[in-house]
């Protein structure tokens, strides 16, 4: 009963996302659109062409954020997992507990307080301060994402490889990360759209000056230019499910002769 039940309303939330995704791309190609008209007389590329320079350049520097969060908490995760598998001790639960904690409080009852310390540092309003501060927050996610098939990993490939002399980090290299590849591409892509969707972070300790496509699109939102508005948020939509597309197809094609690393 309650599986039926459940498969109908995440339907109906995917249907309702999806129909809110069409209409912004509607709207950012929407040329004269009149009451009380269904849809738009004409579809341009002026909103396109007037807003692309800016998009770029949030685009930009919303990638170079995301991936350098991505970068360092997932090289700070597997450096985790892989120090658990070795010494053979899991975390505790007040260890997991800090690990989730931003995704348990509020955003806004912390981030004055890490802004402040980055204040008194001297290392507010710079971009690898507003790194610093995703990383806070896409870590958790990449652990949640990468954890479970880390540690379902057959172990028993590892114990081979160490009887025909192989050291540990060989293992580590040339066996473990070739057969979680796919997994650690989809955490790098859950890391990647958090990050992109990070407003608060960005916009305390960056101090309004490191322009991503989530602070302009918010800018955007209070305003009356839904073609504005459509634009941005298509970009932004892309700029996340790019790095999906590619966890997906990667794989595929890296492995597409071994069919056990296809996992």
């Amino acid at each position: 009963m309650l599986r039926p039940l459940g498969l109908i309303a995440g339907a109906g939330s995917a249907l309702v996302v999806l129909f809110g995704l069409a209409g912004l791309v509607v709207w950012s190609f929407a040329g004269f659109w009149g009451f009380p008209d269904a849809l738009p007389v004409s579809f341009d590329l002026r909103s396109w062409s007037r807003h692309l320079p800016s998009i770029t350049g949030s685009a930009a520097t919303t990638a170079v954020v995301a991936l350098l969060a991505t970068a360092l908490a997932l090289a700070l995760v597997i450096g985790c997992l892989e120090s658990e598998y070795r010494s053979g001790w899991r975390l505790s639960r007040r260890g997991l507990w800090l690990i989730y904690l931003p995704l348990l409080v509020p955003q806004i009852a912390f981030l004055p307080g890490l802004q402040t310390l980055l204040l008194t540092l001297g290392a507010d309003r710079t971009l690898g301060a507003v790194v610093l501060a995703h990383m806070v927050f896409v870590l958790p996610y990449i652990f949640l994402s990468l954890g479970d098939p880390w540690r379902a990993w057959d172990s028993r490939l590892g114990s081979v490889a160490a009887a025909l002399g192989t050291g540990p980090w060989a293992v580590l290299w040339r066996i473990r990360l070739p057969m979680l590849l796919r997994p650690i591409l989809t955490a790098a892509a859950v890391g990647f759209a958090v990050s992109v969707g990070q407003y608060l972070p960005t916009l305390l300790v960056g101090g309004g000056r490191v322009p991503t496509l989530t602070t302009e699109a918010v800018a955007l939102a209070s305003g009356g230019d839904r073609r504005a508005i459509g634009a941005y948020a298509v970009a932004q939509t892309l700029a996340v499910l790019g790095p999906f597309a590619l966890a997906l197809i990667l794989p595929a094609l890296i492995w597409r002769n071994r069919k056990g690393l296809h996992g």
